[in-house]
């Protein structure tokens, strides 16, 4: 590739370091700028400058969005709600995620939290585990850290509530009573995610550097795609999409159902998973200078100053879980007669698993589950379309149109 200085045209040896090496945008390359000196760096700039701040701010998104993940995967093991027997990868593209239950040996998961490997060896299999149907507590307790995380930065964000598809992994959850509930039913996926818009200078379009942010994106095999076009995201991951949602409106709207569905017990768990995702932007607001941070040229130091952010959260985390005035909400009885009550039902519902599961968990249920995920899956994949269905394809487009949401 010729090295062309962008003020005169002679061969360039000198680079833009502000811009250099970021990250493409659909069909923005985001090629590199160099300069035959320093003076026609200086004469430049002028017509640079927004051009580079647009790839600068672009290349902090991309930090931020493995940072951010990486802090809520500390949050998420810290407050994992369910106890898990067993992560069995039954196939290419299913696994199934044994849940028991707490009144068996006292096993609380929010005290004790869920570390590295304790489900399975299998990282992607235990991020999956840990993720599925956990996309609205996601986007309900990270969206002000997030905000944090990015302030003083010309980024948007808003909520989405979509229909996905094209998922290379089916996380099966297996209840303590041995029911896979949730495929006994015709009900469809919903997924939320966080939209980012980037503010382009010099540019007012909104359909320029548009992200979804999806970070549970883990639970249905998608390695490493924590953030991406969102024109890419739409046209690849779902259905439909409900459109752009004001910051917090799945945090209310979750709220809500927790009360309907499940009443105080509902509201309960609804109060702790908010009192993580607070004590979690508590420790993002005490840190400053996060600008800076993002735009640090030492890749070391940088990395140093990551490791400090996740592990500040993680000790925020312990203070809020063993804190004395926290200690009632976080036990899981209240009276010996509840004790005696949810061991006794917990180990009746343990029987009646190793009865149609076996210790192996291959028993006789496992057949019959098999069929009824597999003919579930077939469903799915048919309603989806291949890559290359252009109907499908038309389908999802006018879809998306009428949710007001899709951007060329």
């Amino acid at each position: 590739m010729t090295k062309t200085c962008a003020s005169c045209g002679k061969t360039g040896h000198l680079v833009c370091g502000g811009c250099a090496n970021a990250p493409a945008y659909l069909q923005d390359t985001a090629q590199t700028t160099y300069y035959c000196s320093g003076k026609c760096q200086k004469a430049h700039w002028t017509k640079h400058k927004d051009r580079c701040k647009t790839l600068q701010n672009r290349k902090i998104l991309h930090r931020a969005a493995r940072v951010i993940q990486d802090v809520y995967y500390i949050v998420l093991r810290r407050s994992f709600l369910h106890v898990v027997d067993k992560v069995d990868r039954v196939n290419d593209s299913t696994i199934f995620i044994h849940l028991g239950s707490a009144g068996v040996n006292n096993r609380n998961t929010r005290v004790a939290g869920v570390p590295p490997g304790s489900l399975t060896s299998n990282t992607a299999d235990e991020l999956a585990a840990l993720t599925a149907h956990g996309c609205t507590n996601a986007v309900s307790i990270m969206g002000p850290s997030i905000q944090t995380m990015l302030r003083d930065l010309p980024f948007f964000i808003y909520e989405s509530k979509t229909i996905p598809m094209n998922q290379k992994l089916w996380s099966v959850s297996v209840h303590a009573t041995g029911e896979v509930m949730k495929y006994k039913s015709d009900a469809v996926d919903q997924h939320e995610v966080f939209i980012l818009f980037m503010y382009t200078p010099g540019n007012l379009s909104p359909d320029l550097d548009r992200y979804a942010l999806d970070l549970t994106h883990a639970q249905y095999g998608h390695d490493d795609e924590t953030l991406m076009p969102w024109k890419t995201y739409v046209e690849t991951r779902v259905i439909s999409n409900s459109g752009q949602k004001p910051l917090g409106w799945t945090r209310e709207r979750s709220k809500r159902l927790m009360v309907e569905h499940f009443g105080f017990d509902g509201l309960k768990l609804q109060i702790i998973a908010e009192g993580f995702g607070d004590a979690t932007t508590a420790a993002v607001r005490e840190r400053t200078g996060w600008r800076k941070m993002w735009k640090e040229p030492d890749e070391i130091l940088y990395q140093r100053q990551v490791e400090q952010v996740k592990q500040h959260v993680a000790d925020r985390l312990e203070r809020f879980v063993t804190s004395k005035a926290n200690e009632q909400v976080f036990k899981l009885w209240d009276s010996a007669s509840m004790k005696t009550r949810m061991e006794t039902a917990a180990k009746q519902a343990r029987l009646e698993k190793l009865e149609s599961w076996g210790h192996d968990y291959r028993g006789k249920a496992f057949g019959p589950t098999m069929e009824m995920v597999a003919a579930r899956q077939a469903k799915e994949r048919e309603r989806w379309g291949t890559p290359d269905d252009e109907r499908k394809k038309v389908e999802r487009k006018q879809m998306n149109m009428m949710d007001g949401s899709y951007r060329k």
